[in-house]
């Protein structure tokens, strides 16, 4: 597998969750969907955001939804033509919540190691005509790794079934933008023959 600037971020793990969609689009347009995919366009979202938190304000008008998720705590970690990257370094007691990484961020996620934190970052990719969303989580010390790891085994479903709604939503709107070309209405294209494909490796480590 080719390596990413996620690799770079978190070289080990101990969450690792990863899906992935067929795509027939230019890498330039799916990247450029998943920046600009709104909350509206994902309602399982809505759904389970009903009944939980995913660390980012609901509802943000026509705010694409990355950014909603920055506005909210998250970080842009990394960002080109081949790799879209967002994360945060949570503090899990006193003041909870996104720990500032200064200006850098890509170089403040990599250099935070403080107790009481779990550092999570997830990116988008387009390699060979497949999209794919993975997530990996790290915690930096042994308390806060094993409060994740309940906490995880709580979110790790609904977590996977919007991820995969996501990529499903970024798939069509990126072919559908393909098919139209810089003018007129898409045509639609049709349905792709692969299905999704999930994996999801707790404690896994890179071989």
């Amino acid at each position: 597998m080719t390596a990413t600037r996620l690799d770079e971020l978190i070289p080990e793990w101990d969450v690792r969750d990863r899906h992935t969609q067929p795509v027939r689009a230019p890498r330039a347009e799916v990247l450029r969907t998943a920046r600009e995919l709104q909350f509206k366009d994902l309602p399982m979202m809505h759904l389970l955001m009903r009944v939980g938190t995913l660390g980012t304000k609901r509802g943000q008008g026509k705010r694409p939804f990355l950014d909603s998720m920055v506005a909210g705590g998250f970080s842009w970690l990394h960002r080109d033509d081949d790799e879209l990257i967002v994360g945060a370094a949570v503090r899990t007691s006193g003041d909870k919540g996104p720990s500032p990484l200064g200006d850098d961020p890509f170089t403040g996620f990599q250099r935070l190691t403080e107790p009481g934190h779990y550092k999570v970052a997830f990116n988008f990719r387009v390699d060979d005509g497949e999209l794919s969303t993975e997530t990996r989580v790290i915690s930096t010390d042994d308390a806060t790794r094993r409060k994740f790891a309940r906490y995880w085994k709580v979110i790790r479903l609904p977590s996977g079934v919007i991820r995969i709604e996501w990529l499903q939503s970024i798939r069509k709107e990126s072919e559908r933008r393909a098919a139209a070309g810089p003018q007129g209405p898409a045509a639609e294209q049709p349905p792709t023959a692969r299905e999704d494909q999930t994996t999801s490796t707790p404690g896994d480590q890179p071989a």
